[in-house]
């Protein structure tokens, strides 16, 4: 597969023939319901990450490639938590691996790829175990835990607490915790010029405002690292504050188009907004 036009195709094929063998005895499935088929059978969680995928070169996404582009970081595997760009936020360390990650980061740049867990029960995930859009982001700040915290349950010692930057979106082509610290391969993902999208955005500060009086969020504080005119940089920071599943935020994350992420989350909080 070379670009999005060849798996578009697959999809349309998947589709014709489903359509031709089950007609009239099931309704048609849609153009969009073959895209997540096609995507499923290329073991990628959905068309938003074989998309992403796509357009950072990866030809194959059950291959692992290795470009001019791709870098390679310290990672953090995340549990139970979805990053944005742009958000400011802590992290609690206890993990071994992610503790060396962190002493490599420091010994660098104090970038590390932060990758999110399918399944917050593997304590030692792999490749097959996180998602293949993830973020960069920096570390800002180290604090080190007395012993006898309790993170998730757990009691740890040696524990930290990070507080970080994430930074920008990036496909993860390799994940592993060889030589005693997660390490992550990556390559860099673009979402091209910032649309004009004034009035979509208008409608989604709305939204959010009406959103964040329901849930008691800090919209003063919020509002001062919004922004007014990216549509995507406005998803962003919404997505960041807005309580969903962790499989509809990963979702988010690996919608590309600024448009269309706004779109979805604008949805997202209306349904809420709709519930008693």
């Amino acid at each position: 597969m070379r670009d999005f036009r060849d798996a578009k195709a697959m999809a349309q094929t998947l589709r014709d023939s489903l359509n031709s063998k089950t007609a009239p005895i099931s309704p048609p499935i849609s153009h969009s319901e073959s895209l997540e088929l096609v995507s499923k059978m290329l073991g990628l969680q959905d068309w938003n990450t074989l998309s992403a995928l796509l357009q950072a070169g990866q030809q194959e996404p059950s291959t692992i490639k290795h470009p001019q582009d791709t870098a390679s970081y310290p990672a953090i595997p995340v549990r139970d938590f979805v990053p944005f760009p742009g958000s400011y936020f802590p992290l609690f360390i206890g993990r071994e691996k992610t503790k060396q990650a962190l002493d490599r980061a420091f010994a660098s740049h104090r970038e590390v790829v932060l990758a999110v867990q399918r399944d917050e029960s593997v304590d030692e995930p792999g490749q097959g175990d996180i998602y293949e859009l993830g973020v960069l982001a920096t570390v800002m700040e180290l604090q080190r835990l007395p012993d006898g915290v309790e993170i998730l349950g757990k009691t740890l010692n040696a524990a930290m607490k990070i507080m970080l930057m994430a930074t920008r979106r990036v496909a993860i082509r390799k994940f592993t915790g060889g030589a005693g610290a997660y390490q992550a391969e990556i390559t860099n993902i673009s979402e091209g010029p910032i649309p004009d999208a004034l009035e979509l955005i208008r409608k989604a500060l709305e939204g959010f405002e009406a959103y964040a009086a329901k849930h008691d969020l800090d919209m003063q504080r919020i509002r001062s690292t919004i922004g007014q005119s990216d549509p995507g940089r406005v998803a962003d920071v919404i997505c960041a504050f807005v309580t969903l599943p962790i499989n509809d935020k990963q979702s988010l994350l690996a919608t590309l188009d600024p448009v269309a992420r706004l779109e979805k989350i604008i949805a997202l909080m209306e349904r809420n907004l709709a519930t008693v």
